[in-house]
């Protein structure tokens, strides 16, 4: 029995970690387990009773608000002071990688006297620290084929091991043979790409201990099959009936829309009909309710435009005609000209950029002058002078030097004019 006035001390006189001396425990990275021979030395300021039993023991506990542990072959429970005031005893434990947590821990060594005092003394506290361990089953899985337009099935990962074990997510991509690049805002064990329109590779990147190991997947890859370009996106005009041929190309699926011009301004945004389908019936707000009553005396022209995908087409022009006589307009003999002129010869892409077909609808071959001319050009130009026959094509390529803006042309036959119209290069 330990009196008044009188101490008691544990120290730790020898600790060797896998047979080496040393002065902390630490498990590196990969360690699982570590083999570990601990001497503590209790000593007593007063001559114990040789024959009286305490109790010694080896403990460990995690960092933070675990309880102490004893390991295996760590306890000693009829320790006794035979050599007087000093007494060693010697621990071969077996310390294991989970017994701790990410940050490591403590052990010591501790006394506690005979009786039922319950007066124990400890060691200072030997340091056990932790080398985090790779980070491992970084895998992610999502090879897949779509067509362009399609949304792509979500890039499934992984549940990481290793780490400290928390993960910070990090999604990259590769479009075709480019660069790889940090896709913005990815946090996510899986990662969904939305609609694709190009061959796009992905891989995740994990980090953990804060940032100071990562890792980097295996590559997946979302093959696009590109669509083609839409094509035979024409329009006519019937009466108050626009027909619109059924386009070619894009994924097989279309959206129609009519965009209305006001000579060659775009009308408000109000005047983009939506949905509408591969035809139009012409509305009569149009006329009623914005050309009447804004006075417009200008010719409107209205095309469809085709998106399928990604891929979208704007087809020629057709001009509506002006209801009222007194504006600048055709009346009604005119129109039915004009109608009859429509059916002669078709003026595709308008808007275009590249080249303009001019398609012949003679019903016999007819020898015809096609000139273009702007405010651009020096004098007219022909672009055409020769024998067309009946639904032949006539293809003029934009020049290189030709600026954006407006063009005209006129169809000449037999010095008459059989047709005329704009063109609009951008």
């Amino acid at each position: 029995m330990v009196s008044f006035g009188q101490s008691v001390s544990v120290i730790v006189t020898e600790l060797k970690v896998l047979n080496v001396n040393a002065t902390t425990i630490n498990f590196g990275t990969n360690v699982q387990s570590v083999n570990v021979s601990i001497t503590a030395s209790v000593t007593t300021s007063y001559n114990p009773d040789p024959a009286a039993q305490g109790k010694i023991a080896v403990y460990y506990k995690r960092n933070g608000n675990a309880s102490p542990i004893i390991p295996t072959n760590g306890f000693d429970g009829s320790f006794q002071m035979i050599n007087g005031t000093t007494q060693s005893k010697t621990f071969k434990i077996t310390l294991y990688r989970s017994d701790f947590d990410n940050t490591g821990g403590q052990v010591y060594v501790q006394y506690d006297t005979p009786g039922n005092s319950l007066l124990n003394y400890k060691s200072s506290s030997i340091i056990v620290t932790k080398l985090s361990d790779p980070i491992g089953n970084n895998v992610i899985s999502g090879n897949q084929t779509i067509n362009e337009g399609q949304s792509a099935s979500t890039i499934s990962g992984s549940i990481p091991s290793g780490g400290d074990g928390t993960f910070i997510y990090t999604w990259q991509k590769k479009v075709g043979n480019g660069s790889w690049t940090t896709i913005s805002g990815t946090n996510s064990i899986n990662y969904s790409p939305g609609i694709l329109t190009s061959t796009t590779s992905y891989r995740r990147i994990v980090s953990s201990a804060a940032g100071t190991i990562t890792s980097t997947s295996n590559e997946e890859t979302v093959t696009v099959i590109s669509a083609p370009a839409i094509e035979n996106n024409l329009i006519t005009l019937n009466g108050n009936t626009i027909s619109g041929s059924l386009p070619t190309g894009g994924n097989g699926a279309y959206v129609y829309s009519w965009a209305v011009y006001i000579d060659e301004i775009p009308a408000p945004d109000g005047f983009i009909i939506e949905g509408s389908g591969q035809n139009l019936e012409i509305p009569s707000w149009l006329h009623n309710e914005y050309w009447e009553a804004e006075n417009i005396k200008w010719p409107m022209y209205i095309y469809r435009r085709v998106t399928s995908g990604n891929k979208t087409s704007e087809s020629n022009w057709v001009e509506i005609p002006l209801l009222n006589s007194n504006r600048i307009s055709l009346n009604e003999t005119n129109l039915q000209n004009e109608l009859l002129v429509d059916e002669i010869m078709t003026v595709y892409p308008n808007p275009t950029s590249e080249f303009v077909n001019f398609t012949s609808n003679f019903s016999t071959d007819k020898e015809i002058d096609i000139v273009v001319y702007s405010d651009k050009l020096q004098n007219e130009k022909s672009v055409f002078r020769g024998v067309v026959e009946p639904n032949q094509v006539v293809n003029w390529n934009i020049p290189a030097g030709y600026q954006k803006g407006l063009y005209y042309y006129k169809i000449l036959s037999g010095n008459k004019k059989v047709k005329s119209g704009k063109i609009i290069i951008r």
